[in-house]
């Protein structure tokens, strides 16, 4: 096994599903796309890129995203504050963690677009320094999906409110490497960013 293949192994997927949706409508996690829902894609893209070693992390409609996830294993972790906004949804999916994960593949399930190789291509730079933290870079910015080492984990479980990743991450200055990823700039925050997909396939049928 190589250094690189060693390092990735060290790396859990969180996939941020708590939201509520509230500009979409209805749960976009359970929208339908190019043949399965939102969260399908995420978690299809997050096994291709670090296997089972996943943590979901669930909140508003907690119900119906457990009625549909198949039983593959992965780790389900409950957002009860999920109405305090992003930070607690990373800080649930942060304590999910086994002690010995390396670092976090912060994701969320309303980039569409964001594939399978462009999270391996995330982790693959990770791996070359796994000190550093590296940031998706689009639209003229940088945001997740993004590898953040342990070392920063006490930083994100300080977050509070509808604060993300990205406060951390900016703290980084120079350290911080940004992996430009075209795929990340569109997220899907109301039905018109939705219609830009293209065909709606509207339903909440399929398992995960």
């Amino acid at each position: 096994m190589s250094v690189s293949a060693a390092a990735a192994e060290g790396v859990w997927a969180i996939v941020l599903a708590a939201g509520a949706s509230t500009r979409f409508g209805t749960p976009k996690q359970l929208y339908q796309w190019s043949g399965r829902t939102f969260l399908q894609h995420a978690l299809v893209h997050a096994r291709q890129t670090v296997a089972d070693r996943i943590v979901i992390v669930t909140g508003a409609h907690a119900d119906k995203l457990d009625a549909v996830l198949d039983s593959g294993r992965l780790i389900r972790a409950h957002n009860v504050s999920w109405r305090d906004g992003m930070a607690s949804s990373i800080r649930t999916g942060i304590a999910a963690l086994p002690r010995d994960c390396a670092a976090a593949l912060l994701m969320p399930c309303d980039q569409p677009l964001v594939d399978g190789a462009d999270l391996q291509a995330l982790v693959a730079r990770w791996c070359n320094g796994p000190e550093q933290a590296v940031a998706s870079g689009y639209a003229g910015t940088f945001g997740i999906p993004a590898v953040v080492p342990a070392r920063l984990f006490p930083a994100l479980r300080e977050l509070r409110g509808d604060r993300g990743a990205k406060e951390v991450l900016r703290r980084e200055g120079r350290q911080l490497e940004v992996f430009e990823l075209p795929a990340g700039h569109l997220d899907i925050d109301d039905r018109i960013a939705a219609s830009r997909l293209g065909r709606d396939d509207a339903g909440t049928r399929g398992n995960c």
